[in-house]
């Protein structure tokens, strides 16, 4: 027999259940929301800081093949020389800057213009080639072999 109690109570539990069910299903969506946020969020500073790294690397070998004469001033300072001009580039306080010198003015590391945040620039010359490394703020490691236009045979 249907009393109207029963129903009533019956009704009830329904609507409990489905509530339950509903908080249960916004509870499942608000954790999946948040867990894919934090993996995008790591992939996108990891993505970025190896893009600007290797980054700095290609633009550091390109400036290289293209000049007339390579230079190692220091393992953070490379001087690039070319008819009537020359180019820095170094590194200071986790930023690689590049400042262009007329070819008779003194090259001094300061008022360059900046080009990437990096941790350290090492330069050195190995066998006719010069190598770049760029140390980025997670302590990764990025580096090229290039061979300069005057066979890397500038002063080292």
């Amino acid at each position: 027999m249907n009393r109207p109690e029963t129903r009533r109570r019956a009704e009830v539990i329904s609507s409990a259940a489905n509530m339950t069910l509903f908080l249960l299903f916004a509870v499942c969506c608000l954790v999946m929301i948040t867990v894919a946020a934090s993996a995008y969020s790591r992939i996108n500073e990891n993505y970025g800081n190896t893009f600007n790294s290797t980054a700095a690397v290609r633009y550091i070998t390109n400036k290289i093949r293209a000049s007339e004469g390579v230079e190692i001033l220091a393992e953070n300072q490379l001087l690039l020389e070319n008819s009537g001009y020359s180019t820095l580039i170094y590194q200071q306080g986790g930023v690689v800057y590049e400042r262009l010198f007329a070819e008779d003015d003194i090259v001094v590391p300061e008022g360059g213009e900046e080009l990437f945040s990096a941790e350290k620039l090492l330069l050195q010359k190995r066998n006719g080639l010069v190598s770049v490394t760029i140390t980025d703020e997670d302590g990764g490691n990025f580096n090229a072999l290039c061979r300069a236009t005057d066979g890397g045979d500038g002063n080292a």
